[in-house]
């Protein structure tokens, strides 16, 4: 058993990944029967983001993940986890994680999605 000092978590970089589509309030008032008021009320959201048909949960995390990697100054390979928070994710199997793996060239981290 050891004694030492467990291993600890920190954030090293941060990176972030938004579609570019964007649908507002507006655009839902001439889909369905609602307003701008009406929603911002009830949700405080007035835009929405809206993923491109080639753009899928890992893709857009992928590009997230090179920026975080970017911001700290590292290679993909020195990170040592790879958590994917998602509840949509591309498939079952593989998990989403895996495919960010892949997609950022890291060879060692084991992934896995958690939602």
């Amino acid at each position: 058993m050891s004694t030492g000092t467990p291993p600890r978590a920190h954030v090293t970089g941060w990176g972030s990944y938004a579609p570019a589509q964007i649908l507002t309030n507006q655009d839902l008032e001439g889909m369905v029967e609602t307003s701008d008021e009406w929603i911002v009320s009830r949700t405080g959201i007035r835009e929405r983001r809206v993923a491109a048909a080639h753009e899928t949960t890992a893709s857009m995390a992928a590009v997230a993940s090179m920026r975080a990697i970017r911001t700290a100054g590292i290679d993909a390979d020195e990170i040592e986890l790879i958590l994917l928070a998602t509840l949509t994710p591309d498939y079952w199997m593989p998990s989403t994680a895996a495919l960010v793996k892949e997609a950022i060239g890291n060879t060692r981290a084991p992934a896995m999605d958690v939602s």
